[in-house]
């Protein structure tokens, strides 16, 4: 649900409330007064939390990544900036450890962020269904988060290059793409889907 839709509802809500408070008052219903309080009371909580949160769009896991972090571990990555044709690329680039994992183990670089994606019917390719795994990463790099998740890339374009790709047109930076590589771990045999790459494209214009 988006902020702004949620705001109206408890404002709505608020209304109807005061109204009921003082239809209460005027009545001299006593015995209502304390859960009338009690409403406005949760409904003013609640929308004070809507009015300072940064969330455009609301979920139970969003909302609890808001009000309680996680503890995000602080992950190696190299940042580069070039500027093409028509717009000006910043590119991400998170640190894959070698094969052996020998700078990983000797505490050197970081194991890369994971993606949490769900594997399509087709079973061939995956969709980022929750985008709160990589909106961890972005609040890491000081990035606006996205508001929705995104399918693979090549569902939409039948081109093959576009495996692991994912990309965000309507970004407030610009085109925002993720590309995602396998993770694996030798000496632990932990392996997932990770985060490699996050590329946005600003217009120049």
């Amino acid at each position: 649900m988006a902020t702004s839709l949620a705001k109206n509802i408890i404002i709505v809500l608020l209304a109807i409330d005061i109204i009921w408070l003082i239809y209460i008052l005027l009545k001299s219903h006593a015995e209502s007064l304390g859960r009338a309080i009690v409403a406005a009371l949760v409904l003013g909580v609640i929308f004070y939390y809507l009015q300072a949160t940064s969330l455009q769009y609301l979920s139970f896991k969003a909302i609890k990544n808001d009000l309680f972090p996680p503890e995000i571990p602080n992950y190696s990555f190299t940042k580069t900036e070039a500027d093409t044709q028509y717009s000006h690329r910043t590119i991400y680039t998170f640190m894959i450890a070698f094969s052996d994992n020998s700078d990983e183990t000797a505490g050197k670089v970081s194991p890369p962020p994971e993606l949490k994606l769900k594997m399509d019917p087709n079973g061939r390719t995956f969709t980022l269904d929750d985008p709160e795994s990589l909106n961890i990463v972005l609040k890491q790099l000081n990035l606006p988060p996205v508001d929705n998740g995104a399918p693979e890339l090549s569902t939409l374009t039948g081109n093959a290059n576009d495996q692991g790709i994912y990309r965000w047109d309507d970004y407030p930076q610009g085109t925002l793409t993720v590309e995602r590589s396998l993770y694996q771990n030798k000496n632990t045999l932990q392996s997932y889907y990770c985060l490699s790459r996050i590329i946005i494209d600003s217009s120049k214009y």
